[in-house]
């Protein structure tokens, strides 16, 4: 369990420094990726889908990605690795989603409508979590290492 507040830490271009969050589970997007994994992966546990071992595995790893990603973006404390672990965890989402419909279409699963909804939950949870921390994380002055910063130095000699 991470507690506290990520401090600053330098980077080579600039500090970054995580909203204040004191602990990763307070996050809703944390939460839905935590339920969808759970929901998911016990439908991998009933039959038929049991007997389907390389969906079922799919399904599973796909389910429990989410969460890691989440927490292993947290855990190295920019927020550049943030986002972009966030974004993995969002395409594993998106993975589950799909693996979760061929499996209903081949009838393997039944009651998938709690899944769905949190899976879907979730989904939207992380693409606003991204957008957040997307435009809290830009810098109105370019990059001095970046070419946009060569050519603005340009232009104001």
């Amino acid at each position: 369990m991470l507690l506290g507040v990520i401090p600053v830490i330098a980077t080579p271009t600039r500090q970054c420094k995580l909203p204040t969050m004191k602990q990763l589970e307070s996050l809703e997007a944390w939460k839905g990726a935590q339920r969808s994994a759970r929901l998911a992966y016990r439908l991998t546990m009933r039959p038929p889908l049991e007997r389907h071992f390389g969906l079922s595995d799919q399904i599973r790893r796909a389910a429990v990605s989410i969460p890691a990603n989440i927490v292993e973006g947290y855990a190295l404390g920019t927020t550049p690795q943030f986002l972009r672990h966030l974004k993995i965890a969002l395409g594993s989402a998106a993975e589950l989603q799909c693996h979760l419909r061929i499996a209903s279409d081949l009838s393997l699963v039944e009651n998938t409508k709690e899944t769905a909804v949190t899976l879907d939950r979730t989904i939207r949870l992380l693409v606003g979590l991204i957008r957040k921390l997307t435009r809290s994380s830009q810098s109105p002055f370019p990059n001095p290492q970046s070419p946009h910063g060569q050519a603005a130095r340009s232009f104001t000699r």
